[in-house]
């Protein structure tokens, strides 16, 4: 910035950039007042925030905006899914006879939703999360910007359930899946390793052989 500045000015550019200037410094002031009177209404939900904030992808601001749009008396919702549905965050049924349907998303609440789109997004590229080994999951199948509003709906339904039982979110990690159906992993890696071209069965003979008769040769994957 500093080097694109360089250079001879008339004066009237450098009035326009001062009256840039003086708005920007006006617009954090303003931005300040709001926060430290935002600050002030939240102290109430101080814990509540916090408990919030231990989901992936969701800072304060986040929490903040999800509680000014539902509130946090959830009594009117049974559970989370009917909160999702009523945000317009409930994936549908895209398929009925074998054909396909659009699978577009009501409008909802614009500014839960945008925020919580967001958090998704934000959420799907954290390290080693059980958030974000569910966008990859869902991106696989469904692309990118289809899996931000599955995960957005889970979100929400982790949301509910920290807002209205006052439950601790539980990180399950990113390697959930795996755990959860191991021989399942197995399959899929040892596909993906055959499709790279490595000889799978010859491999496992030779481990078989080596477990049986250990020598100092440690036998490898055969690339073609």
């Amino acid at each position: 910035m500093r080097e694109a500045l360089a250079g001879r000015y008339r004066e009237h550019f450098r009035y326009l950039l001062g009256s840039l200037l003086d708005d920007l410094d006006r617009l954090d002031k303003k931005m300040a007042e709001v926060t430290e009177r935002l600050d002030l209404y939240m102290v109430p939900h101080a814990d509540l925030i916090r408990q919030m904030c231990e989901v992936p992808g969701i800072g304060r601001i986040t929490a903040v905006t999800v509680l000014s749009e539902i509130g946090s008396d959830l009594s009117a919702f049974p559970d989370g899914r009917h909160l999702a549905s009523w945000a317009a965050l409930c994936p549908g049924n895209n398929e009925s006879g074998g054909k396909r349907k659009q699978g577009r998303t009501r409008k909802g609440n614009r500014y839960l939703r945008r925020v919580l789109v967001q958090s998704a997004w934000a959420a799907g590229h954290s390290k080693g999360t059980f958030l974000s080994a569910l966008f990859f999951r869902f991106a696989q199948r469904m692309g990118m910007k289809k899996a931000a509003v599955a995960v957005a709906h889970r979100i929400l339904i982790i949301l509910f359930r920290i807002i209205r039982h006052g439950e601790e979110y539980r990180e399950f990690g990113g390697d959930h899946f795996d755990r959860r159906s191991p021989a399942k992993t197995a399959r899929r890696l040892l596909q993906r390793l055959e499709r790279l071209g490595f000889d799978i069965a010859q491999a496992a003979d030779a481990s078989a052989a080596r477990t049986r008769r250990p020598t100092s040769s440690r036998p490898s994957l055969q690339v073609p």
